[in-house]
């Protein structure tokens, strides 16, 4: 099969994930905070973690760095999910079975999408080890209401990634669309 319609495939499969992924976390953090009781902070916007990037910063990177980016993004907020679970499993989701299945479900779909980025990488010929750039998650205590606050940004900054993510999967289906359109077209060119 032509590698860049195989490209375009895998492209297309990431951007169902991260819808379905988008999807079910509007559920869930709905459900997170109802459990919770965090009705306040849903007023404020989440400032913070590599989401909160400018748009103008993001906009000059180059494709790659920004699949990199996304891949990096998605390995830290695994880590940091996995955190939230064991955390809250003991004492803040008693009660919450749906919820608790709910985190690991995401957690899941996190680590399949974050798998299928660097498989993207790779096809792109992204070369570069991503565990040395990630710190070890924050191991900070807090009481219970940090705890349950820590969960919702995790939520919160993982459904920021996923819109950034499909709008970065979007623009480069584009921009390899046009590489090879011009491809083909200096080839028709000198053949003719």
């Amino acid at each position: 099969m032509d590698p860049e319609v195989l490209h375009t495939d895998l492209c297309s499969r990431v951007i169902q994930q991260l819808r379905q992924i988008r999807a079910d976390l509007l559920l869930l953090t709905e459900k997170y905070v109802e459990a919770h009781g965090l009705h306040s902070l849903t007023n404020f916007d989440f400032a913070g973690g590599n989401a909160s990037m400018d748009s103008d910063t993001w906009a000059e990177m180059a494709m790659e760095e920004r699949l990199l980016s996304n891949i990096t993004a998605y390995l830290d907020l695994e880590r940091r999910l996995i955190h939230v679970i064991e955390e809250q499993g003991d004492n803040l989701l008693q009660g919450e079975g749906d919820l608790h299945g709910g985190l690991h479900s995401i957690l899941r779909q996190v680590s399949a999408l974050r798998s299928q980025l660097e498989h993207l990488g790779t096809t792109m010929g992204l070369k570069k080890e991503l565990d040395e750039d990630i710190d070890e998650v924050d191991r900070a205590s807090g009481g219970i209401f940090e705890k349950k606050v820590r969960g919702y940004h995790v939520l919160r900054e993982l459904a920021i990634w996923a819109v950034r993510s499909i709008r970065d999967l979007r623009k480069l289906q584009r921009e390899r669309g046009n590489l090879a359109i011009r491809a083909e077209s200096s080839t028709e060119t000198s053949e003719q």
